[in-house]
């Protein structure tokens, strides 16, 4: 099969279904929803790809009645999934093979400005042979990570059953792991987050988007990075780091022992 051949999705894991913050993917920010915000630079940025039909940009939610909703995010390139409940990896496969797709770029629905430079490597290095992509050196809710369907089914093997929202990646083969290193100018502030988990973390994204006007559209990482630094963004979600982490830490033991803390 040529890399013309190939087909990828761009997955876009989301639920409405969060207990933090309802319905956060919905949350307004300039008269419309978060998520929008997303998938348009998604779409910007791979507006050829998806015009050729290599790419395909799919909001991967769990099939439950809530998550509807996402419906109305739908056309100009953008298509629903609905997959397994509690098991992300399992809902990538079955939208992947429900999809004929045979590689998947995933991005976190939580990652509003996740990095489209970091999406665009991850896809060149999966069209171009390699298995399991991950980038890193990015601030939290930027980085990247993709992988082929043969190697997200082969690695989820037997584990259809399990809860796995959390840390997941501990099923994939570390040593099959191809690394892409962002290289960035120095910033100051190393617990920059750029992920959706809390009000204040809502406070944040609106406040940067609306800075950016259009701007969000197109804007590198680095130029984003300095501008948070150098405005002092991160002042309005910096609080919440530690209690972001310690809840992460608390869900992925009781998924891997199968206990409640």
């Amino acid at each position: 099969m040529s890399n013309s051949d190939k087909k990828s999705g761009i997955f876009i894991t989301a639920r409405l279904g969060s207990k933090r913050v309802e319905q956060k993917h919905l949350l307004p920010v300039n008269g419309q929803p978060i998520l929008s915000y997303l998938l348009g630079r998604i779409k910007k940025a791979f507006q050829v790809e998806i015009e050729k039909e290599q790419v395909y940009v799919v909001i991967a939610t769990s099939d439950e009645p809530e998550n509807r909703t996402f419906e109305a995010f739908t056309g100009d390139g953008v298509t629903v999934y609905y997959g397994d409940v509690h098991n992300i990896p399992l809902r990538h496969l079955q939208t992947a093979e429900g999809r004929n797709l045979d590689a998947v770029i995933a991005v976190d629905g939580d990652d509003i400005l996740c990095s489209v430079a970091g999406m665009k490597a991850v896809f060149h290095a999966l069209e171009t042979g390699a298995s399991y992509v991950q980038t890193a050196g990015l601030p939290l809710g930027m980085n990247v990570m993709g992988y082929t369907t043969r190697f997200l089914k082969e690695s989820l093997g037997q584990s259809n059953d399990k809860i796995l929202e959390t840390g997941w990646t501990r099923l994939f083969d570390q040593a099959r792991l191809h690394q892409i290193q962002v290289s960035l100018p120095d910033y100051s502030y190393e617990q920059l987050r750029f992920t959706l988990d809390y009000q204040e973390d809502h406070l944040f994204f609106k406040a940067l988007i609306e800075d950016l006007a259009d701007r969000v559209w197109t804007i590198s990482d680095a130029e984003l990075i300095n501008l948070v630094t150098e405005k002092h963004f991160y002042r309005l979600n910096d609080s919440v780091a530690k209690k972001y982490w310690d809840n992460f830490h608390r869900q992925k033991r009781q998924e891997e022992t199968g206990s409640s803390d």
